[in-house]
């Protein structure tokens, strides 16, 4: 199926040079394990801080693929008159020195007419051939709804992006709204069969299911869900099922939820929905939900924050048995062995410092020395994570460790 209608590691072992194996013999031997500990913390601690490579532009969004290809949005500002609209170009980078742009602002959205737009956020098919971006559109101020190359004859200024006009000339209002957008690998925009529409409208948080072409995605607020075909038809699920929360487990055409119990008592409840069947499974009741729900790498586990303090993990073959771990609220990612999450404290808008938390033993461990990231992400295979700095959001890769 498909939605077209045409168109490191540790360094390897080296031989001691003779100036250090002499100063190591003349140590006493609990200073000589001191000196052997801090050479081997110092090689870790390069291995750990030296980023594979970085992109060294503003990301927005971005997304790691299967095949750790990754995908991203560079905002770009352009001055209309006295305004300035964002337009965010998309970009694709296999490694080192190997990017390349995908979609051009200007001509996936030219003007006229004014209007804008932001990506949010990007999401790989699990084949790597399609992209699903989340965007906002944006609306310019009221009165600015006209054609900016039809009025009346004038120099161009220095800071314009205007040229000489004829008579102003109205345009319907256009912009607004939360839309998903579909691009195949190359960036040529895909749209669905039989839609009037470029996009799917009034749609946010977009993921693609295990066929590669069925699209999910939530409406603005995230309390319903809706499915579109690759023969265009977008259906309404679980409708009178309103959610608190909804995580993502597409590769096996599902998601977990939480949401209120429909039976006579009530409370909250971790459910599982079958996609496809669109069937509901009650895990486990919850006595409380603070955010951050997400699914293993195995979907064998699903883990969130119970309150301010504590990550509660439910099995999905032991659910009566939840295992809980003390950790700072902020936002999280399994580790591929799921003995362990990456934790980015704080709000989930705000940058912050990065911990491994171990669900079983309740360690901590600073990640990246320790430093305030924007955004995150562990690869799917588990073998790099991908972060953006405040400020400027250069994006950095780093091995897993």
């Amino acid at each position: 199926m498909s939605f077209l209608t045409p168109g490191s590691s540790f360094p390897s072992a080296q031989p001691v040079d003779c100036s250090r194996r002499s100063l190591l013999t003349r140590l006493s031997y609990p200073s000589a394990l001191l000196a052997g500990a801090l050479l081997f913390g110092a090689s870790l601690l390069h291995a750990q801080n030296t980023p594979k490579y970085m992109i060294d532009e503003d990301c927005a969004a971005f997304d790691v693929g299967g095949n750790n290809a990754i995908v991203y949005a560079v905002p770009r500002l352009k001055r209309i008159k006295r305004i300035i609209l964002e337009r965010d170009d998309i970009w694709i980078s296999a490694g080192p020195g190997k990017e390349r742009r995908i979609v051009d602002a200007d001509k996936f959205m030219p003007i006229p007419p004014v209007t804008g737009y932001s990506v949010s956020s990007l999401v790989w098919s699990p084949d790597q051939h399609r992209i699903a971006a989340n965007m906002t559109l944006l609306k310019p101020p009221p009165g600015w709804d006209f054609d900016p190359y039809k009025k009346k004859s004038k120099k161009k200024s220095d800071d314009d992006d205007e040229i000489d006009r004829e008579d102003e000339k109205p345009l319907p209002s256009v912009g607004g709204g939360k839309v998903v957008a579909i691009f195949d690998g190359d960036g040529k925009e895909i749209s669905v069969a039989g839609s009037k529409s470029r996009f799917i409208e009034d749609a946010t948080d977009g993921a693609w299911l295990a066929d590669n072409a069925t699209l999910v995605y939530l409406t603005p607020g995230g309390k319903q869900i809706h499915r579109v075909s690759a023969d265009g038809t977008n259906k309404t699920l679980f409708d009178g099922h309103p959610f608190s929360a909804v995580a993502w487990d597409t590769a096996r055409n599902r998601a977990f939820a939480v949401g209120e119990d429909l039976s006579l008592r009530g409370g909250l409840s971790l459910v599982q929905l079958d996609l496809l069947k669109e069937t509901v499974t009650v895990i486990s009741r919850i006595e409380s939900y603070s955010g951050s729900l997400t699914v293993s790498p195995t979907g064998s586990k699903v883990a969130f924050f119970e309150d301010g303090d504590t990550i509660e993990v439910v099995d999905l073959a032991h659910p009566a048995n939840p295992l809980r771990a003390q950790a700072g609220l902020g936002i999280f990612e399994w580790g591929q062995d799921e003995d362990r999450v990456l934790l980015k404290r704080g709000p989930a808008d705000r940058s912050g410092d990065l911990v491994w938390v171990g669900l079983r033993d309740d360690s901590f461990r600073p990640a990246l020395h320790d430093l305030e990231y924007h955004e995150f992400q562990i690869a799917p295979d588990g073998s790099i994570i991908a972060v953006t700095e405040p400020g400027k959001r250069v994006l950095k890769i780093y091995s897993i460790e």
